[in-house]
């Protein structure tokens, strides 16, 4: 079987590596597409390198920007590194936020916009011109704050973890994670004081990181 790195993304403790029995210890897993028959699997950077190739991590999109890895030593199922920043790869950076914008957030931030949505649905099936690039760029480039790269990736890593903390807490205690959730999601930004009251809670939950 062939496969392609399509990005590193989030996932929780208690997901396993899909092609060995190690646990994602670091949070942070590489996406895995069979380019055969299009399914997806969650992999640590051993495994993926194994599977895809030993470049094959290099230069990805990467969705984990806003969370911090946990204290457990990296091992198969670690995160590793994310193959340079987005800054200097203009594809990796308009792919970034094509994912945010029209899959991750599209729904619940009512965030999509037609000519971004078209370049997702081109992406999906083919290569993006350096046009393409460019536009995808232009567009995040001149977008306001609360729909800019940074935000978006922000917005995403919090309202995973918050969701994860939520599942893993009592139904009595889960109410100002779920207040602050709505809140984020309402406004659009997070505040330095949200961030810190976010991991005042989040740090005496298992299995849940810290947050930038």
């Amino acid at each position: 079987m062939v496969y392609q790195v399509i990005r590193r993304d989030l996932t929780e403790t208690s997901r396993k590596c899909d092609f060995c029995p190690q646990y994602l210890t670091s949070l942070k897993a590489y996406v895995l597409r069979n380019v055969e028959t299009g399914e997806l699997s969650y992999a640590g950077p051993t495994c993926a390198k194994n599977k895809a190739g030993e470049h094959a991590i290099s230069g990805i999109p990467d969705l984990t920007k806003f969370t911090l890895t946990t204290k457990i030593n990296e091992r198969e199922g670690g995160g590793g590194g994310n193959g340079g920043t987005s800054a200097d790869n203009p594809e990796k950076r308009a792919i970034e936020y094509l994912i945010l914008r029209e899959h991750k957030l599209a729904e619940e931030l009512k965030c999509s916009y037609s000519v971004l949505k078209d370049y997702y649905e081109k992406h999906s099936s083919q290569r993006l011109s350096e046009s393409d690039i460019s536009h995808i760029n232009s567009i995040a480039a001149k977008a306001p704050d609360n729909l800019s790269p940074v935000t978006l990736q922000r917005i995403y890593n919090y309202l995973f973890w918050i969701d994860v903390a939520i599942k893993k807490l009592s139904p009595d205690k889960t109410e100002f994670l779920t207040n602050v959730r709505k809140t984020i999601v309402s406004k659009g930004k997070i505040s330095d004081k949200q961030t810190s009251a976010i991991n005042r809670w989040l740090e005496n939950i298992d299995g849940v990181p810290q947050l930038k």
